[in-house]
C-alpha cells in the first residue's frame, strides 16, 4: 500500500516544475521567450569586431563577473559584477552585453572595494525571490536604472556569453557557458557546464577571492546553487557549557521529550517530517503554555505527507503553533530553495541547539525498551550558537519566502502509513552522555559548507589514528565523478589511518543492479583495500542482530575525539543541492556514547541464542525445504514488483523514506 502511495507522490513531484522544467509567469513581470540557441554575431553598436579578439584585458582597474542567473523561471535574469580589489572602482559607462543587447553603467557608478553590484532585469521580481535589493535595473523596479542602448539582454538558457567592457571598449572579462562558442578576450578553451533551469552560476573563490583564470573551471562546481539561498558563514565555536550526546534507539526520546518539556520561550524546528506522538504532544503542551512553536517541514517528501504529520500539525497549528513548509507553490510562482529540507534540528529558547540524523518519527525516536533506527543525536547549550541557528532558522522559515507555504495555503498528497513503531525489543542500551566544560562546535550546514575543504573533507583529512564512518548510504561515486567524501576517507588509509565504514543493509540499498549504492561501494573500498594493503575495512551491517530497524545514522568519529552529526547522506543531491545540519563536535567526553555504539554495531556477530530450535534442527526437517521454496517463490514475486517501484523512487530523489 505505501509503495503506491510512493509511485503516486512520485508521479506528483514529476508534475511539478521540477519534473517538467516549466513554469507559471509572475505578476512582476512578463516573461519572453529565450533568444535561439547558437552563437550569435556581435551587435553592431557595441565596438569593433577587431577589439574584441584583439584587445586583452581592460586597461582600467579590473572588475569580475561573480555570478550569472540565466536560466530563470521568471522574468528576473540578474549578473553580478565584482570589485576584487581593495581601492573603490569607477563603472560609469561600463557595459555588459550578450553581443545581442547591452546595458551601461549611468554616470557617477562607482563601486567599493571588494563590494559587488547586482544588475537585474527586473528588481521587483528579484526582491521577491531573494530578500534583498539589487543595486541595478534594466527593466522593471526600483533600483537604480541602467543606461539600455538598442535591445534588452536576455540571455539564452541553453548557451551564450555574458561580457564587461570598459569605457575604452576593452573586455575586462567574459563568461560563456552552455552552446557558446565565445574564445575571445576573457576566455579561454570551452564554456561552462550549463546550469539547470532555476540555477545560478557563480564564479568560485578560494580563501574569500575570486577565481580568475577566464576558464570553466572558474565555474564548473559539483555545488548546485539555487536561487534565494542562504550564504551562512563558516565558523567554530568556543563553547564552555553543557551539552549532551544522546543515542537512537537508546534514550533519544526521552531527551529530545525533556529538552521540550523545559522550553520556556520558543521552540523553532527544522524537520523532514514530524510523525512520532509524544513529540508532538510535548509540543502541544508548549505552545499550549505559551511558548512561540514554529515548525519548518518538508513538503514533498519521498512518498508523500504522512497522515499522521498532516494530523499532528494540524493539530499544533490549531493551538497556536506556525507551520509552514518548504514547497514549489505554483499559485505564487515559487521554486524551492533547496531540493529536500531534509534537516533534522531544533533551536530551544535561542539557546539550546538539538542536531541529528533522525527524522522526529517513532524510528527515530522510539519507546524506552523498543527497537528503532541506530542513530546520533548531540544537544549543545550555547548562546552564540543557538544564535547562529536561529539567523537560518529565520532565513529558511521567513513567510516572505515564496516557498515558505503557511499550512492554511498548503495542499499536500498525503497518504496512509503501514510503517508503525515496532514492538520488538531492545536490550542493549547506550546511555547519553552529559558534559560541562570548555569544548568546540562547528556547524557544517548543506549546501553552504558541504564541499568547503574545511568543512567535513577537512575533518576527514584530519584523522591521524582512527576514522570511523556509520552511514545510512554512501555512494560509489557522484555521477561521472568519484564521491569526495569515500575518497578522502580512502586517502586517510593511505596515509596510515586505520578507517573503518560500516553501511546500512535496507534491501533498497543494496540492490543488484544499482551500481552505486552501498554493496557496490563496500566491494570499491574491499577491492582498494585488499589490491594496496591499506587499513581500510568496509562492511554492509545487519541491523537486525542489533535489534535495530536500520543503520539511519550519517556519522563520523576520528580519533576517538571527534564526531561529526549531521543529517548528511553521501550522495550528491544531499551535499549540493538539500538543506542539511550537522555538528562537528571536539570532545571525547560528548561523543563517548557514539564510540561505544560503533564498536558494538561494528561487532557484527550474532547476539547469543535465545532458546528453541537450533539451525541444526531446522536443517533436519524434511518439511524445511518444501516450505523454503514456498515461500521463496512468494517473496521473489512480491519483491519484484516492490522493487519496480521503489527503483522509480530511489532513482528520482536519491533519499530515504522518511524513517
Amino acid at each position: 500500500m505505501r509503495a503506491v502511495a510512493a509511485a503516486l507522490a512520485i508521479f506528483a513531484i514529476l508534475a511539478t516544475p521540477h519534473g517538467i522544467g516549466a513554469f507559471l509567469p509572475g505578476d512582476a513581470g512578463s516573461v519572453t521567450s529565450p533568444s535561439p540557441a547558437g552563437p550569435t554575431p556581435p551587435s553592431p553598436h557595441l565596438f569593433p569586431a577587431t577589439e574584441m579578439g584583439e584587445r586583452t584585458k581592460g586597461s582600467l582597474a579590473r572588475a569580475l563577473i561573480a555570478e550569472v542567473f540565466y536560466s530563470a523561471w521568471r522574468d528576473d535574469e540578474y549578473i553580478v559584477v565584482a570589485n576584487p580589489g581593495s581601492a573603490a572602482l569607477d563603472v560609469s559607462g561600463w557595459r555588459i552585453t550578450d553581443r545581442e543587447g547591452t546595458v551601461i553603467f549611468p554616470p557617477a557608478s562607482t563601486l567599493a572595494g571588494g563590494e559587488s553590484a547586482v544588475i537585474t532585469r527586473n528588481a521587483t521580481s528579484y526582491f521577491e525571490d531573494t530578500l534583498d535589493a539589487p543595486e541595478y535595473t534594466y527593466g522593471r523596479g526600483n533600483a537604480t536604472a541602467m543606461i539600455v542602448s538598442g535591445r534588452i539582454p536576455q540571455l539564452n538558457n541553453d548557451g551564450d556569453e555574458v561580457l564587461l567592457v570598459d569605457p575604452t571598449g576593452s573586455v575586462v572579462d567574459a563568461f560563456a557557458y552552455g552552446s557558446s562558442t565565445y574564445t575571445n578576450a576573457g576566455w579561454t578553451g570551452v564554456p561552462a557546464a550549463k546550469v539547470p533551469q532555476g540555477k545560478r552560476a557563480v564564479r568560485a573563490s578560494s580563501e574569500g577571492l575570486l577565481r580568475d583564470s577566464d576558464t570553466a573551471a572558474d565555474w564548473d562546481s559539483l555545488r548546485s546553487y539555487g536561487l534565494g539561498q542562504s550564504d551562512l558563514p563558516f565558523k567554530t565555536f568556543q563553547v564552555t557549557s553543557t551539552a549532551v550526546g544522546f543515542l537512537s534507539p537508546d534514550d533519544s526520546l526521552s531527551v529530545l521529550k525533556d529538552y521540550i518539556d523545559r522550553a520556556a520561550v520558543s521552540i523553532h524546528a527544522g524537520l523532514y517530517t514530524l510523525t512520532n506522538r509524544v513529540l508532538v504532544e510535548g509540543l502541544v503542551d508548549a505552545a499550549m503554555r505559551g511558548v512561540d512553536i514554529r515548525i519548518l517541514l518538508e513538503g514533498t517528501p519521498v512518498g508523500g505527507i504522512d497522515a499522521r504529520e498532516w494530523a499532528f500539525v494540524s493539530e499544533l497549528a490549531a493551538r497556536g503553533a506556525a507551520i509552514r513548509f518548504l514547497a514549489d507553490d505554483a499559485a505564487r510562482d515559487a521554486i524551492a530553495r533547496y531540493r529536500f529540507l531534509h534537516a533534522k534540528y531544533a533551536v530551544i529558547d535561542s539557546e539550546k541547539v538539538v542536531v541529528g540524523s533522525e527524522n522526529w518519527g517513532d524510528h527515530g525516536f522510539p519507546s524506552a525498551g523498543r527497537r528503532g533506527n541506530r542513530g546520533w543525536q548531540v544537544a549543545v547549550e550555547d548562546t552564540a550558537l543557538g544564535s547562529y541557528f536561529e539567523r537560518m532558522f529565520g532565513e529558511d522559515f521567513d513567510p516572505r519566502r515564496r516557498d515558505s507555504v503557511g499550512i492554511a495555503n498548503f495542499s499536500p498528497s498525503v497518504f496512509v502509513s503501514n510503517d508503525t513503531a515496532s514492538n520488538e525489543t531492545y536490550d542493549f542500551v547506550v546511555p547519553s552522555s552529559r558534559f560541562s566544560g570548555a569544548y568546540t562546535v562547528t556547524p557544517v550546514i548543506a549546501p553552504d559548507h558541504a564541499m568547503r575543504p574545511d568543512a567535513l573533507l577537512g575533518l576527514l583529512k584530519s584523522a591521524t589514528r582512527r576514522l570511523d564512518i556509520e552511514a545510512f548510504h554512501v555512494a560509489r561515486s557522484w555521477a561521472a565523478v568519484p564521491n569526495p567524501y569515500l575518497e578522502a576517507a580512502i586517502a586517510a588509509a593511505r596515509r596510515g589511518v586505520v578507517v573503518r565504514i560500516l553501511l546500512d543493509g535496507t534491501w533498497y540499498n543494496v540492490e543488484g543492479d544499482d551500481p552505486i549504492d552501498n554493496d557496490d561501494t563496500v566491494s570499491y573500498v574491499s577491492r582498494i583495500a585488499r589490491e594496496e594493503a591499506l587499513p581500510l575495512e568496509a562492511k554492509v551491517g545487519t541491523a537486525e542482530r542489533h535489534q535495530l530497524s536500520k543503520f539511519h545514522n550519517k556519522g563520523v568519529l576520528v580519533d576517538d575525539r571527534v564526531a561529526f552529526v549531521s543529517s548528511l547522506n553521501w550522495n550528491r543531491n544531499a551535499a549540493t543541492n538539500n538543506r542539511e545540519v550537522g555538528l562537528i563536535v571536539d570532545s571525547a567526553a560528548i561523543i563517548e556514547p557514539f564510540r561505544v555504539a560503533f564498536e558494538s554495531d561494528w561487532n557484527d556477530q550474532p547476539r547469543p541464542h535465545s532458546g528453541g530450535m537450533s539451525i541444526e534442527d531446522i536443517a533436519a526437517n524434511p518439511l524445511t525445504l518444501p516450505l523454503l521454496t514456498l515461500l521463496a517463490v512468494n517473496v521473489a514475486f512480491v519483491w519484484a514488483s516492490v522493487r519496480n517501484r521503489r527503483k522509480r523512487r530511489k532513482g528520482l530523489s536519491e533519499e530515504e523514506p522518511s524513517e
